[in-house]
């Protein structure tokens, strides 16, 4: 049977992810360095689901029949809990699949956050030109990490610590997750390596900025559209079916349960 490994699937995007493909009926096992019981209740039951250690990321059986989800989007927006040792946990499992014969070799989808150069990702990305990389812009919605910025003003946190958050936010676009999900296995099976991705909406971050910041704070964060140049090799407009208005009431019902 076709299965799919999501690493990372205790976070927002992988979590989200993990939902999905169970609920399509896929075969997941989930890896994760953080356990969450509350999660592990929402879907642990599932047959079709099942949770390994990250220590066995190196020595898993992986064919081609696996499809594997490393949510590097999670990881970045959660700096304080990704720890150095986490890194080469998955460093070591990528170069051990690339010492597979390309027969044998799973499908690889590197999940990245733009808007955050990684020497050591962008060399990763440069030589392991089996695997696909998505760039993705920011994910929004029920459950998104603490740290990012609409989360972070949602949770009325102090103006220091929005300012901190909105530092590290990516402003030009903005994807609400289920939108993402609808797309992202016509993402995976493109011929493309190396793919952007983009809403087909204009203004989505802003528009979802006007929403939880204070206006004195809005000055000068308003994104563009635009695309960095080294990542149109290949973009993917994605149908934003969900408004700003709509995801974000959705983020802040979740967080007051």
């Amino acid at each position: 049977m076709d299965q799919t490994i999501i690493v990372g699937m205790y976070q927002f995007v992988g979590f989200h992810l993990t939902k999905y493909l169970l609920e399509h009926g896929n075969d997941v096992i989930g890896i994760d360095w953080e356990l969450n019981e509350e999660k592990e209740l929402e879907i642990g039951r599932n047959a079709n689901f099942s949770f390994q250690k990250p220590s066995s990321l190196s020595d898993m059986n992986v064919s081609n029949e696996k499809t594997i989800y490393i949510s590097w989007y999670d990881f970045n927006k959660r700096r304080s809990v990704f720890s150095v040792e986490e890194t080469e946990e998955i460093l070591l499992a990528l170069h051990s699949w690339s010492m597979l014969p390309n027969e044998n070799r799973p499908a690889v989808v590197l999940l990245y956050p733009l808007g955050v150069e990684s020497q050591q990702i962008l060399t990763i990305v440069e030589q392991a030109e089996w695997m696909k990389v998505v760039y993705l812009p920011t994910i929004y919605g029920p459950g998104q990490s603490e740290e990012s910025a609409f989360e972070v003003s949602i949770q009325k946190k102090s103006r220091s610590e929005i300012e901190k958050a909105l530092a590290c936010e990516y402003k030009n676009d903005a994807i609400f997750i289920d939108d993402l999900l609808a797309s992202l296995p016509q993402i995976t099976t493109l011929n493309e390596r190396i793919i952007t991705v983009k809403s087909k909406q204009e203004n989505q971050w802003s528009l979802c900025a006007q929403l939880v910041f204070h206006q004195e704070l809005l000055e000068g964060l308003r994104g563009n559209s635009e695309i960095d140049s080294k990542h149109q090799t290949f973009v993917f407009e994605i149908e934003n079916h969900t408004t700003p208005e709509e995801g974000i009431a959705l983020q802040v019902q979740h967080g007051n349960h």
